[in-house]
């Protein structure tokens, strides 16, 4: 089966209020198999209401409408949902003593416009409001359903996982769900992952898609079967494949960060990692203390490197820090601000100086993490021996 989102509200288009309703819905959706092909944003216009409403009920399975059920003037999808589907609206006594008990619980006075909301479209089923006033409603129409809840998301959530998912898995039988994997790969281009995957990304059974970020690009896996057991084996099998693609490059898990993985590396090799950092203003360091990472000894923040004094003391500092810490490694971060590059080296007591260069260097916050995550990758690929043919 498959469903439209339609979030009503005035404010969502003008960004007074970030909708978060959606995202919340579109997930829980695609835990039970559901396919969310649309979401729509509507302003409080009744006209434009019915109208989406219409429009994507010759589309889809099921509508579900968020926001337009307080008491007020401009809350009026009870409304558009009659006229969209040619019902009267019905009083339900039932549902205003209800409304009148929690505002009386809250010292609330009743005002005549709260029993607008124990109007809904004839037909309707209301779905009980555990924390609030506004009911929600269930109408079926031509064999498809219109499913409307309040926009307040500490409202929603109870009632969307209380009632309305129990009811579509009912109603449509749903006994397949939504087995998602999640694989990152660092310090590679999403249009070379792209390329090295190939055919793989046409995968029905899983499908694949690709999400880059100045972090890294993360390969999702998508597969609906009936239990975890049928799931796992067929992402696994794919998860074979892409490492067969890209050796030693793939990281499983959305938990499972680089600077853990490194953190992992060095332990076994019983080795830890001191940091100098006259580039990403602490932004490397910081990853690895956010990912309480313990092979990670302490480092250090500097200015940027700007003459060939600068230098020298960079490099003294270093030779501090090996005395200082004989037992880890010691990485260090600097821009060549006349080649525009970022300089890394990495170095050790017992092991010859690794120096690389990154052909790019800048201080905004993506510059920053970019180089922080590549540095941190070149030396995990480094300390395992990987190298990666990108051709």
């Amino acid at each position: 089966m498959n469903a439209e989102l339609i979030m009503i509200g005035t404010e969502l288009l003008l960004g007074q209020i970030i909708d978060t309703n959606a995202s919340y819905m579109g997930e829980k959706l695609s835990e039970i198999g559901v396919d969310v092909y649309r979401k729509i944003t509507v302003g409080d216009n009744q006209s434009r209401i019915v109208n989406v409403i219409k429009e994507s009920i010759t589309r889809c399975d099921v509508i579900i409408c968020s926001g337009g059920l307080g008491p007020t003037v401009d809350d009026m999808t009870r409304e558009s949902v009659a006229e969209a589907t040619d019902s009267p609206l019905v009083y339900h006594p039932e549902l205003y003593q209800k409304i009148f008990e929690r505002l009386e619980k809250r010292g609330v006075k009743v005002s005549e416009n709260n029993k607008k909301q124990a109007f809904l479209p004839k037909g309707s089923i209301p779905i009980h409001n555990p924390v609030g006033t506004a009911p929600g409603f269930i109408k079926e129409y031509n064999s498809k359903y219109i499913i409307c809840l309040p926009g307040v998301p500490f409202e929603l959530k109870p009632m969307f996982e209380e009632t309305v998912i129990p009811f579509l898995c009912q109603k449509f039988g749903i006994q397949n769900r939504l087995y998602i994997r999640v694989l990152k790969v660092y310090g590679l281009g999403e249009s070379r992952i792209d390329y090295k995957l190939g055919d793989l990304l046409y995968s029905s059974s899983p499908t694949i898609g690709l999400l880059a970020s100045p972090e890294c690009v993360r390969i999702r896996l998508a597969v609906k079967e009936s239990s975890h057991e049928k799931a796992n084996q067929i992402l696994d099998e794919m998860e074979n494949k892409i490492h067969q693609c890209l050796p030693g490059l793939v990281l499983s898990g959305e938990d499972y960060s680089l600077e853990k993985a490194l953190d992992k590396l060095l332990t076994d090799l019983n080795k830890h990692i001191t940091i100098i950092d006259a580039q990403t203003a602490g932004m490397i360091i910081y990853r690895l203390i956010q990912s309480k990472a313990e092979r990670f000894v302490c480092g250090e923040v500097l200015p940027a490197v700007k003459n060939e004094q600068d230098l020298e003391k960079l490099f003294d500092l270093r030779k501090e820090y090996l005395l200082k810490f004989p037992f880890a490694y010691n990485l260090i971060i600097y821009p060549d601000l006349n080649k525009h590059t970022t300089c890394v080296s990495l170095s050790g007591n017992e092991t010859e100086e690794i120096h690389w260069e990154l052909p790019f260097y800048g201080q905004e916050e993506r510059d920053r993490v970019r180089i922080s995550v590549i540095s941190l990758e070149r030396i995990r690929r480094k300390l395992l021996n990987i190298e990666f043919k990108d051709n």
